[in-house]
């Protein structure tokens, strides 16, 4: 009996141990099973992501073979009338350069995507004069206004190279940066024609203020640096306040911003690419939204 009674009593902590060493796996099996449960979800969320990506990607194609298939029409159709006219008409050709432009253009948006994504937007910085760059470009827009008698728009360029309270002296010398002058060409003037696009009459006007952190109004854009912000303030419908968020993603177009959606998306990679920064606002009195961007600028840049 004294040998059954210690017998069982073995039996039953080896019982006791075995319970716990069960409930024991029936908690990893649980904590498992949980953690099964956040992958298939994750996994679940991915394949959405992937999905949405690549619907977008579709939309993107439908849309660059539109862009492409346009132009191209074009050019074929006045190749054809030149040559079956014995003298070239001008206004032929001038259509043939302005398709062939849009194609190029959209052919460079494409490389500078593939670039971006694949982490290879080369910048090659030098010092130049923003406010010289601004004013070309301000000019070759007022030459393609003045082109479209469909719209009454005026073009301003306001320098403004000092933040507070400027004087007029401060307000016409010219802003030396370094940076790629082309990038930033090509940022100013995607900015541009997005403003132009979305404004059928009043004024577009860009500005360029140096300023210092303790100036800056949208505290949400800046890294406590000395800076030069680029404004292109239009008065055209506004945006949406839900596109905010949206409005610099790949690929990403709304009623009333047209084209491929890639226009902002290079803006944002070529700004970021200069340690700055790119965000877009409507004006809060007035019709419109204003889209600018900040580039850092160093102690030895300088006003002339």
């Amino acid at each position: 009996m004294k040998k059954t009674k210690k017998d069982l009593t073995e039996a039953e902590q080896s019982l006791v141990t075995f319970n716990d060493k069960l409930t024991e796996a029936n908690h990893n099996l649980l904590a498992m099973n949980n953690e099964s449960i956040e992958v298939v979800k994750d996994l679940a969320m991915a394949n959405e992501h992937i999905k949405q990506q690549a619907l977008k990607q579709k939309e993107f194609i439908d849309i660059a073979a539109h862009e492409l298939r346009t132009p191209t029409q074009s050019i074929l159709g006045y190749t054809e009338m030149i040559m079956s006219e014995p003298k070239t008409n001008v206004e032929y050709v001038k259509v043939i350069a302005r398709n062939a432009n849009r194609i190029q253009k959209l052919i460079s948006n494409i490389l500078d995507m593939a670039r971006i994504d694949s982490l290879n937007l080369q910048v090659s910085k030098e010092q130049f004069s923003l406010s010289a760059l601004i004013s070309t470009i301000v000019q070759d827009f007022k030459k393609q206004i003045q082109g479209n008698k469909k719209r009454n728009l005026d073009l301003i360029y306001d320098n403004i190279t000092a933040a507070g309270n400027p004087t007029e002296e401060d307000n016409n010398k010219d802003v030396i940066i370094e940076a790629d002058k082309d990038r930033i060409a090509q940022v100013i003037i995607n900015l541009v024609d997005n403003a132009i696009t979305n404004t059928d009459s009043g004024k577009i006007v860009i500005t360029t203020t140096t300023i210092n952190p303790s100036h800056i109004e949208n505290k949400k854009n800046h890294n406590h640096r000395k800076e030069i912000i680029v404004k292109v303030k239009d008065s055209g419908k506004g945006l949406d306040p839900k596109m905010f968020s949206k409005v610099f993603s790949k690929f990403f177009t709304a009623s009333g911003l047209g084209g491929t959606g890639l226009g902002l998306y290079i803006c944002k990679a070529i700004v970021e690419a200069h340690n700055g920064s790119i965000w877009a606002e409507n004006n809060k009195d007035e019709k419109g939204a204003t889209f600018s961007f900040s580039l850092p600028l160093k102690s030895d840049i300088f006003l002339t």
